[in-house]
Parts: C-alpha cells; structure tokens; sequence
C-alpha cells in the first residue's frame, strides 16, 4: 500500500470522532452509531433509568430516542417481535439543558433561585409541571386533552404551561396547591392515550446541569426518580427514559427512601473491548472513503455484506476479526515482542478509569488523535512495513492527549472545581501517601465563591467523590493512584512506564 492510500485511510480515522469532541455529530447521528445488544432493553416499559460513565454515548442515545424515529434504529427484527408496545412510542424530550429544545424548561440560574424559596421535598410539583407542559404542547390540537386541562388544571394554568413552562413563577403556585388536580389530569391523559393506542415516553437527559449547586442537584433528581418510581407502573402509556451520569446515580447524596430498588428499573451502558472495537469498525466503515472501505474489506469476517440504510455499513461481531484489523493497523505487539503489551487489549486497558469502565468517546479519540500525527509526520509512516498504518510509539503518545483533553472537558463544564486541585497537583508523583492526597483536598484551599461548588464539605466527601467518579483509586497499603486516563491531564508523574513521543 502506497503511502497516499495510507493517509487518506489516516484522515478518515482522524475524522472517527467530531471536531466538538463529543460522539454526537448531528449530521452523521446514525452513520456514527452503533445499537449495542444490551439496548433492546429501553423497549421494556419497566427500565426507566438508563446510566453510564461521561463519553458512554448517553447523550447519542438521548438524541436517537427524540429525533431519530425513537426505537426504529435501536431494536433488531427479532426485538421488534418482543415488544409490541413501547417500540411504538414516540420520545418527547422531557429535560434538556443545552440545544433549542432547552429553552422550553427553566435555566439553572432560574433553578438555584426557586430552592431558595422553596424546600426540596417541593419539587415534585415542578416535574409534574414539566410533565404536563411537555403533554400539553404535543396534544394542543387534541380537543378531549385540552379539555381535560381546562377542567383540572383551569384554562389559565394551561395557557402558562404551553406558552411559558420555563417561567416557574408562572405556574409553580397552582401545581403546588393542586397536586390532587395535575396527578388526575395526567391520569385522565393516560387512560386517553390507551384508548386511542398512543405511547410517549418523557426523555430526560443533562440532568447535572439542572442547577449550579452542588448539593441541590440531588434534591431535583432524587425527586423525579422518586416520581418515576412511583408513576411508571401506575400509568400505561405514559412512560419515561432518565438518562443520568453513574457518579450521580452512585453518590450518597442521592439516596432516598425507594433508592435500593432503583435497580430493578435501571439499565447500565457498559462498554467492553468487543463493543469498542465494532463502533471503530464502523466509524471507520462508514467515512466515504474507498481506501477505507477496501482496507477493511480485506479483513475476513469483519464487516456484514450490505448497509443497514441510514445507519450505513455495520461490523459483525468476530473478535479474531477485530484482532487481525488491530494487528494490520499496528501489529501484534506494542513494541518487538510481548513484553511491552498486545496491540489489541493495550488501548483499552489504558483508556479504564479506576472504576474499570471504558469510555467509547475516549478510545476512539486515541486512534484519532494517533492517526493525525501519523499523517503529520510522514517519515514515520514510511517506516511501517506493509499494511500497517498506526505505530505505537504514536498511540502511547495519544494516550496523554486523551488524559488531557478527558481532564479539560471535566474542567470546563460541571467540574469547575477540579482545576484548583490540578494546579496543586501538578508535577506530583504517584504513588501518594492518603493523608498526603488529603491535605490537598481540604475546602480551606478553595476561594468562599468556589466552595459553593464544592461536592463535600469534608476532605473526606471530597476523596469520596474523587473514588465514585473513578479519578482516584486507593491501593491495598492504602495510598492513592491515578489511572492513566487522568494521570497525565493532571500533570502527574509516575515512575517507570513506556517512554512517550515529544
């Protein structure tokens, strides 16, 4: 294979992963995503929480589920058989903090303000608000639904729901004193919606965004998991899909009285090395690029033999086929032999956080970034032999630019306070002794304004969430690490280890 043939295989995988970072390209939504098995479970009514890792593809799926025919691209024929029901529904977006769909649901400035007159314990009237807006809206022009919201919600409430649901001041006060009226208004709509065979499903995502408090995020999400809890079995056709961050859901903060059953209802996006390798493959497959298309072709097993229509070219589900992909990308080894690890298990095991989990967004974004210094540096791809177009040395060194931009998008949106920590930590080494990482994290060291955001009050809160997010783990003698996919965002050192490219 000539060297021009190798670069433009190169450029597409550099392309694998969007320009704004996330795998949620709006022009390429399907061609990019991958239905894992484990998704026929969002057609069981009973699953309404769906959790994963940040970069797990919540958001992809969120956007699938509202703006891609629901269920359509996610339930293989033999699922479609199964579920004769939800698979029907149509997704209205229940929350969203970002995008033109946000602006029908208050702001998180409006948020802070309302718990500040406002208990806790309250907000289950404001989901319930939200809830009946969102029907309203989509069933204006049904006259037995408008109706029924002028005889239990009163013709004003509803006005303010349809036209102004992100002003709570509008509404709060007739929800709030008429919980009996807005609980039977919505069963009234259910028990309408299975007589006319019609199935929506309230979709709910960026949740960590509702507000900038910290310790109030959890009173929201405590309150419309708990409402779920309660609702999802009671109504028929009214159902709901919560998309929410792990270390949220995991974060003791969030405990209420049904918490420990919550699991019963609750669907995990795991990824495993398998299911990373096939989103690459298709990614890859699916770029438009005939150099691409003949490389992968060439590996026996590897793609099925026709598109899938709008989700284009998808992988099959041979892992002898993704191993001889990986070591015609870049050889069996990471080096001349074994000692320096498999090719095929090396990328994933550097990308797990210290929970173990894999994000897709991160793996992908190592062959990415790899493939664009391979084709910013070309005498390096003329040293490769034959087929092969990634070297080691160049994935080693993307691992660092991975760690680093996985810390910069944590800092740059809802871990603000992070960067205080990563500016002490800087040029530490690790292994630390645990009192030693302690004393870094006590509040004293944030400003009065930062503590607000603080997600402990305690260094010990702190370090707790620090393990539940999966940033740190704390070793058997007791003493704190970092997993590769923070360590060098942080500015951490450690001793030993394979030497990276400048």
């Amino acid at each position: 294979m000539n060297i021009d043939s190798k670069c433009k295989i190169l450029e597409g995988i550099a392309k694998c992963v969007p320009e704004n970072a996330s795998g949620e390209d709006e022009e390429n939504l399907l061609a990019n995503f991958l239905p894992l098995r484990s998704y026929h479970k969002l057609a069981d009514q009973k699953n309404f929480l769906i959790t994963g890792g940040r970069g797990s593809g919540k958001t992809e799926l969120f956007r699938i589920l509202t703006s891609c025919g629901g269920l359509n691209y996610i339930l293989s024929e033999k699922d479609r058989n199964r579920y004769t029901r939800l698979k029907e529904s149509e997704f209205l977006v229940g929350y969203l903090a970002t995008g033109p769909g946000a602006k029908a649901f208050p702001t998180s400035n409006v948020c802070d303000d309302f718990l500040k007159k406002e208990k806790p314990e309250n907000l289950t009237a404001f989901w319930g608000g939200l809830i009946c807006s969102v029907i309203l809206k989509r069933f204006k022009e049904e006259n037995e639904i408008t109706e029924l919201a002028d005889q239990y919600l009163g013709e004003e409430t509803k006005n303010f729901l349809i036209k102004n649901s992100s002003e709570i001041s509008k509404w709060w006060k007739a929800l709030d004193s008429g919980k009996e009226k807005w609980e039977s208004f919505l069963d009234q709509a259910d028990t309408i919606f299975e007589k006319k065979e019609i199935y929506i499903c309230l979709t709910y995502d960026e949740l960590d965004r509702i507000c900038g408090n910290y310790e109030e995020l959890f009173g929201y999400i405590r309150s419309l998991l708990d409402f779920w809890y309660r609702h999802n079995s009671r109504f028929t056709n009214i159902k709901a899909k919560i998309f929410l961050r792990n270390d949220l859901y995991n974060a003791k903060a969030l405990q209420f009285v049904d918490a420990s059953k919550m699991g019963a209802y609750r669907l995990e996006l795991n990824w495993n090395v398998s299911s990373l390798y096939r989103l690459l493959v298709k990614r890859m497959a699916n770029t438009g690029i005939e150099e691409m298309e003949a490389y992968l072709k060439s590996v026996p097993d590897l793609l099925q033999p026709k598109t899938k229509g709008e989700l284009g070219y998808l992988p099959n589900d041979s892992e002898d086929a993704f191993r001889s992909l990986v070591n015609k990308m870049i050889g069996q080894y990471m080096g001349k032999n074994a000692k320096r690890g498999m090719s095929y298990a090396w990328i994933p095991n550097h990308i797990q956080d210290a929970n173990g989990e894999m994000a897709p967004r991160a793996f992908l974004k190592c062959f990415a970034f790899a493939a664009q210094e391979m084709v910013n540096c070309k005498n390096d791809l003329a040293l490769l032999e034959k087929e092969r177009i990634l070297s080691p040395t160049r994935l080693q060194g993307a691992i660092a630019k991975v760690s680093t931009d996985r810390v910069q998008e944590l800092t740059q949106e809802e871990y603000q306070w992070l960067q205080n920590l990563i500016t002490r930590l800087n040029q530490k080494t690790m292994l630390m002794d645990i009192d030693e990482f302690l004393d870094y994290l006590h509040p004293e060291n944030w400003t009065e304004s930062e503590r607000d955001k603080l997600p402990g009050k305690t260094n010990i809160e702190i370090l707790e969430v620090l393990l539940t997010l999966g940033i740190v783990m704390k070793t058997a003698d007791n003493r704190i690490n970092f997993p590769e996919i923070y360590l060098h965002g942080f500015g951490l050192k450690r001793k030993g280890g394979i030497k990276r490219p400048k």
